[in-house]
């Protein structure tokens, strides 16, 4: 995705991103240190002020891992931090990354069956390389907002409630 003079990236799930956190910081009385300080990972290390910050101002592309590691922090949903205030159902608020990787492969597999799409035509329609497509395929690999919200754009869905439609096919026990 192409950053505007300013290096934003008119992506709508990092604003969406950037106002939940700017939301939750303004609710709870912090300073942007102190709500960085929310971000640790299992291990106990700290997720980078720097990563805090660049995803505040929208510059920088977060990934599935470091968005779970916001929502835990936060004690936030997936789906609050991607939708934005968008209503999605009950059950889009139990989703880890992991289930949203999947729900993604469901996705991308039920539009291209839809479609009539060969593996390497939904590929080139989605705007990643093959590689990228079988992980994306396989829901493997560390996906990031701007892969997520590229292949809503090419498949003419909203990228912050996409994920969470009721169409998709449900599978596994994320739903």
């Amino acid at each position: 995705m192409k950053r505007d003079d300013g290096g934003v990236v008119n992506n709508p799930l990092r604003a969406n991103i950037a106002q939940t956190l700017e939301r939750e910081r303004a609710r709870r009385g912090l300073s942007h240190m102190h709500m960085a300080e929310l971000f640790r990972t299992a291990e106990g290390e700290k997720l980078a002020y720097r990563t805090y910050i660049q995803t505040v101002r929208q510059k920088n592309n977060v990934t599935l891992t470091t968005l779970q590691i916001m929502a835990n922090g936060l004690q936030l949903s997936f789906a609050a931090l991607l939708a934005g205030g968008k209503k999605v159902p009950e059950w889009a608020h139990r989703l880890d990354d992991n289930a949203i990787r999947k729900r993604l492969a469901r996705v991308i597999d039920f539009e291209r069956q839809r479609r009539t799409l060969h593996r390497y035509e939904m590929a080139e329609l989605i705007g990643v390389a093959e590689a990228t497509f079988t992980k994306l395929e396989r829901a493997s690999g560390n996906i990031s907002v701007d892969t997520i919200a590229a292949i809503a754009r090419a498949l003419k869905l909203d990228p912050a409630t996409f994920l969470f439609s009721e169409k998709i096919p449900p599978g596994g026990a994320d739903t």
